[in-house]
């Protein structure tokens, strides 16, 4: 964010460009694990039935990107969507999607690194997905949160106030968006009502592109950041259909180019572009696409 042009420096993050990634940590999986408790429940009957071969499946179902969090991070990407889980027999958490992936002090000590050595950039941290956490688990994440990032981590402020300047000048980096009732007790992390990310859930590519139309031309409040999700979802039917693929094969490959060819006219500045994520981000220039938008 360092490199954005001087005239956006005061306008608020939610007004600006940001490269997002999907399911942000879905870049590896432990095969030997068990199913997640996000995985639906037929998948978890299958799972106990056929053993390796449904999680060879899940594996290329559920890899929504190429890249680690550091390569992501020097891409470009600035905005991260996470689930995150309990995991039976073990007491640290962990991120996943379906199966299990990394652990999240792991990821987060990651990213702090980065922004350790990159001052000037800014990332949005969106929790949105929390599943099997009762409240022990809830302030353990959110302690862990605010322990690794630190002084870096921004308070619930004014939209209108968060601009690049004013997160400069005050050495901020993160931005911790939390869904869950907790986070409206502590004015470190924003509630997930600060965020709005429609979602088309569909695997037909034109039904995507005219419902994105349908949010860019709506527009959104000055007081929250949108989120622009550039994805195809798969439902168990359509997997089952196309069991030897991939969600990259089957579903990236398809929307990602069509969502950086639609993002061609679509600008910046209220009620317009903001946060814009895919899968498999690395591929079709979806990164600097978003980012060539900041002018």
């Amino acid at each position: 964010m360092g490199e954005i042009p001087v005239n956006l420096h005061e306008t608020p993050l939610n007004q600006l460009a940001i490269p997002g990634s999907h399911d942000s940590a879905s870049f590896e999986f432990d095969k030997n694990g068990g199913v997640g408790p996000d995985a639906a429940q037929i998948v978890k009957q299958l799972e106990k039935l056929f053993g390796p071969f449904i999680k060879d499946v899940l594996y290329r179902w559920a890899k929504t990107q190429n890249m680690n969090f550091t390569q992501q991070l020097t891409a470009g990407i600035r905005y991260f969507d996470f689930r995150v889980s309990t995991r039976q027999g073990y007491q640290d958490l962990y991120f996943l999607h379906s199966l299990y992936a990394d652990k999240v002090e792991k990821g987060l000590h990651d990213i702090d690194i980065f922004l350790d050595s990159h001052p000037k950039e800014i990332v949005i941290l969106d929790f949105n997905h929390l599943y099997a956490m009762g409240a022990f688990q809830h302030k353990q994440l959110i302690s862990m949160i605010l322990e690794i990032f630190g002084y870096k981590v921004c308070p619930l402020v004014d939209m209108n106030s968060l601009n690049l300047n004013m997160m400069w000048e005050n050495k901020l980096q993160v931005i911790v968006i939390y869904h869950d009732p907790v986070a409206l007790e502590n004015h470190m992390i924003w509630p997930g009502s600060c965020i709005r990310a429609p979602w088309a859930n569909t695997v037909d590519v034109q039904y995507l592109l005219q419902y994105l139309d349908n949010v860019y031309t709506s527009g959104h409040s000055n007081n929250i950041f949108l989120s622009y999700q550039g994805i195809l979802t798969a439902s168990t039917k359509f997997v089952i259909e196309h069991i030897l693929g991939s969600l990259e094969k089957e579903l990236s490959d398809k929307a990602t180019p069509a969502i950086v060819q639609w993002l061609a006219d679509k600008q910046i500045g209220p009620n317009n572009l903001n946060i814009c994520i895919t899968d498999v981000t690395d591929q079709y220039d979806f990164i600097s696409t978003i980012i060539s938008k900041n002018k």
